[in-house]
């Protein structure tokens, strides 16, 4: 079900200029702060005192609900809110807030929650974060938990002027561990209604699969030249030469449907045309022709099913085409009473 949330407000954030500070991309770490006129968040370089996990994770909490000197932004977590306390299990992270949170208004939250999100994920250790406000799981205003949140969850810029969010469950497929069959994962996404949704599908199937369980079908670092949807229901998606690299311990016809069946779990979408530089790919080992639209293949498909609870939103990345890169907004909390739904 997709449902459309409208913004009371416009979010114009310019976060490209601030660096991402993923880890292992650069020496020092950052915290991310709340910009005070609210349209963000700002990421201030920041060299911890501790080399262990734990010590650097307190650090961070410090510094995320510490005042700041800045008239650009302000502490992270706000006043009234306090860390009740934190549990690391493995990577996955549980933060506990006590206090006023769930008064903040709806863009301040998203802001606040994205700032702890990137903070945190960047210390070695961490993975994910799930939040826990009054000792109950955060739900969003549908009452639904949020559930674990990743460095991807949060985008680097809220894009263009827009004034809704769409939201939907996509089904998008990976490789068996064997690299023989497909595995169905499912995940929640936010994304602006100003980007059709084919895109959302293979930015996602671009960032490969949460599940340890499961392989990547697309060769590190391909790119979408373009995707578009004809009348009768074709996609058309035009890759670049990436696509034709071999992929080790996953088979061709594998990654061809990866790509077809994630697509045509869209109602729109009936067959996928698959382009290379304009041109049919040069793929071997397949008994499909290439030239003209493929069907969805339901035998390749194996009965297992990875459900991920995870809710995403999701940013197109530099690998990705550029002509998508500020199309994405931030997610997601948003009042029950600018809320419609379309089913």
């Amino acid at each position: 079900m997709k449902k459309i949330l409208s913004f009371a407000l416009i979010l114009i954030m310019a976060l490209s200029t601030v660096a991402c500070g993923k880890k292992g991309e650069d020496d020092s770490a950052k915290i991310y702060y709340v910009n005070t006129d609210k349209d963000g968040v700002t990421a201030v370089d920041y060299e911890y005192k501790a080399e262990d996990t734990n010590g650097q994770i307190t650090e961070a909490l410090n510094m995320l609900a510490a005042d700041t000197d800045s008239f650009d932004y302000m502490s992270t977590i706000p006043a009234g809110v306090n860390v009740e306390h934190w549990e690391l299990d493995d990577t996955s992270f549980s933060l506990y807030l006590e206090g006023d949170y769930e008064a903040l208004d709806p863009i301040t939250e998203i802001l606040v929650r994205a700032g702890i999100v990137k903070t945190l994920t960047q210390i070695d250790g961490v993975d994910s974060i799930s939040l826990y406000v009054n000792n109950a799981p955060f739900a969003d205003s549908n009452g639904e938990a949020v559930g674990a949140m990743t460095a991807d969850t949060f985008i680097d810029d809220f894009g263009q002027e827009t004034d809704a969010l769409l939201s939907t469950n996509l089904t998008l497929y990976f490789s068996s561990a064997d690299g023989m069959s497909l595995v169905s994962e499912t995940r929640n996404v936010y994304y602006s209604r100003n980007v059709a949704l084919e895109k959302v599908v293979m930015e996602q199937l671009l960032k490969g699969p949460d599940s340890s369980e499961l392989l990547s079908t697309l060769p590190t670092g391909t790119k979408v030249n373009s995707i578009s949807v004809s009348d009768n229901g074709v996609c058309i998606i035009n890759f670049d030469g990436t696509l034709e690299t071999a992929i080790t311990g996953v088979t061709e016809n594998v990654t061809l449907y990866s790509i077809v069946n994630s697509l045509t779990e869209l109602d729109s979408i009936k067959q996928v045309q698959i382009l290379v530089n304009g041109e049919a790919p040069h793929l071997s080992n397949l008994e499909v022709d290439l030239t003209s639209p493929i069907d969805r293949n339901e035998d390749i498909i194996n009965s297992n099913v990875i459900d991920d609870d995870d809710t995403y939103l999701e940013d197109y990345s530099e690998d990705y085409s550029d002509e998508y890169s500020d199309e994405y907004i931030d997610d997601e909390t948003i009042p029950e009473d600018e809320i419609s739904t379309n089913e």
